[in-house]
């Protein structure tokens, strides 16, 4: 859990270039298919992290809640750290970017998924 709200545990404030920050934020796909109408507040975007022990203190820190987060799908064999997301939308965004999240993009996080399956024991990749 996060110590004062607004803090993240273990870290002063990280900036975006540094290397110990583990969050990421990325533009979710295929958005636009499943909002034809404009009524949605688009774009959402994934936020998301090493391992979940990182990504959970920090999402709170943006205001987010834990029944929001979305497991890994689908999930690999037991204990293989591949880690969900959080849906957010542009402001919550901003803040974890200002918070010291890194925006990559959605190509970026596909492979960093299929790199952590690959360098996983047992992996067929």
């Amino acid at each position: 859990m996060p110590g004062a709200r607004g803090t993240y545990p273990g870290r002063a404030t990280p900036m975006a270039g540094d290397d110990a920050v583990t969050v990421y934020v990325y533009k979710l796909r295929g958005q636009f298919l499943f909002a034809p109408v404009r009524t949605v507040n688009l774009p959402w975007f994934g936020l998301t992290a090493d391992t979940e022990e990182e990504l959970h203190p920090f999402a709170e820190t943006i205001g987010m809640y834990r029944h929001f987060y979305h497991p890994a799908d689908p999930p690999g064999p037991p204990g293989l750290p591949l880690v969900g997301h959080y849906d957010v939308d542009q402001g919550e965004r901003d803040r974890a970017v200002a918070r010291g999240a890194r925006p990559i993009s959605a190509r970026k996080r596909e492979r960093m998924l299929r790199e952590q399956a690959a360098g996983w024991p047992g992996s067929a990749g």
